[in-house]
């Protein structure tokens, strides 16, 4: 089966497994298991990877179902922490924070718009804490949802397992025994803390999270009039299974560029009306990046195998000098001894290239990445190594003015064929007001 109609065939699945589960009754919008992430260790990727291999899928699924009751048991109680009244603010922001994105005042740099919580005071920032580390103190229109860890704690799984025998259903433990689904229980449960008369809109950076759709589907509930915003922070890779339309999704979603509104439009169930094109707050043509002469390693990979023999047949047919070509390492993956393992054996292959002809402006990116795009948008030839291209290859027929060229089953080399066109890049540094 060829790469084009294999993506289009799991669209297809997925939208009809979304489809018949929320007739069943299921709550899609909140559980895990509908967060069709095609990365990542979701419950929601093993069944991608079950309509692709029923056996591989199987395993999939009971080693993530495992692993989500470990950390359970490490989880302790979400907690708000907050300054003022929240009900009184127009506009509300959502969104992920770490310790360093406060100053010692307590505001907020909200790295994904672009902007200070302090130059917004009629908007309201709704946080989720990703460190451990509190801020000491923090402003008035910011509050802090923060879990309280503990070393070891059967609460929460306890509470998920009386819930499913009272309904006689292992089913509804298998859904609900996850942190992703217990953070979006959690939102959908206290959101309205958060929503007065005041409230106009919500927004927040969509990646089809449960929390996310759950938090929409909430707002909507409360007050049909409030406009729920959602935009693509980031370009997709190669098919985001993730951002088909599903209950709780906003009623308005943001993207960057005339591709992404072709593909969402015709392929993820968006309506064209309901999509805006607003360049990005992230990228930006005024932040001088280099990413030519690189290989970019991806967060997550499963055969570094794999990856050395498609990366060593491309070094043969390039017939080019890639001994000093950088290695960068994802942010997340510093101490990762799988990733570092990798770096050193992509480096061995490399060696053999020094006698070729030196070719400039080319990189290499691996496994699931959006940056592909990116890179093309600075004028970098890129060329793509995929572990799974179903998943992770772009093709031209559900991304507009992108060249793909097949060198073998495994990797991929592309040209954009007019720019501005895959990502629409930004310049003004109030953009995010537009996104308000």
């Amino acid at each position: 089966m060829d790469l084009i109609n294999s993506q289009l065939i799991l669209i297809d699945k997925i939208k009809n497994l979304i489809k018949k589960s929320k007739n069943k009754g299921l709550p899609v919008f909140k559980i895990a298991t509908f967060y069709f992430a095609p990365y990542g260790n979701s419950k929601g990727y093993a069944k991608i990877i079950f309509e692709q291999n029923k056996l591989k899928g199987l395993i999939l699924s009971l080693e993530i179902f495992l692993k989500d009751l470990y950390k359970i048991l490490f989880l302790g109680k979400f907690k708000i922490i907050k300054n003022s009244n929240s009900k009184k603010y127009e506009n509300i922001i959502v969104n992920w924070a770490s310790f360093k994105d406060f100053d010692a005042k307590g505001n907020y740099q909200d790295k994904h718009f672009y902007t200070n919580s302090s130059k917004n005071l009629n908007t309201f920032w709704i946080l989720i804490l990703i460190d451990s580390k509190t801020p000491k103190k923090i402003a008035n229109n910011i509050a802090l949802i923060i879990n309280e860890k503990k070393r070891f704690n059967l609460e929460f799984l306890w509470e998920i397992i009386k819930k499913s025998f009272k309904k006689n259903n292992f089913s509804n433990f298998y859904h609900e025994a996850s942190y992703l689904s217990i953070l979006a229980n959690y939102f959908y449960n206290n959101l309205d803390k958060f929503i007065g008369k005041n409230t106009k809109k919500i927004l927040m950076p969509y990646e089809g999270q449960p929390f996310q759709n759950a938090i929409f589907k909430k707002i909507h509930g409360i007050n049909k009039k409030i406009k729920t915003i959602g935009f693509i922070h980031s370009f997709p890779i190669g098919l985001p299974l993730n951002l088909i339309k599903k209950d709780g999704a906003p009623k308005k979603i943001i993207v960057s560029s005339e591709s992404q509104l072709y593909c969402l439009n015709n392929f993820l169930g968006w309506k064209e009306k309901d999509i805006q094109i607003l360049p990005s707050t992230r990228l930006r043509y005024s932040k001088k990046i280099n990413m030519s002469n690189k290989i970019f390693l991806p967060i997550k990979f499963e055969s570094s195998k794999k990856i050395i023999e498609n990366l060593s047949i491309l070094v043969e047919n390039l017939k080019i000098n890639l001994s000093n070509i950088q290695i960068k390492n994802h942010p997340s993956c510093a101490q990762s001894k799988k990733h570092l393992k990798l770096m050193k054996e992509i480096k061995y292959v490399l060696k053999s290239t020094s006698q070729n002809k030196i070719k400039k402006n080319l990189s290499i990116f691996i496994g699931a990445t959006g940056s592909v795009i990116e890179a093309l948008e600075r004028k970098v030839q890129a060329i793509h190594i995929c572990e799974n291209p179903t998943l992770e290859s772009y093709s031209k027929k559900l991304w507009k003015f992108i060249q793909v060229q097949k060198i073998n089953s495994y990797v991929y080399k592309y040209n954009i064929l007019k720019r501005n066109k895959l990502i629409k890049f930004g310049n003004d540094v109030n953009l995010y007001k537009k996104y308000l």
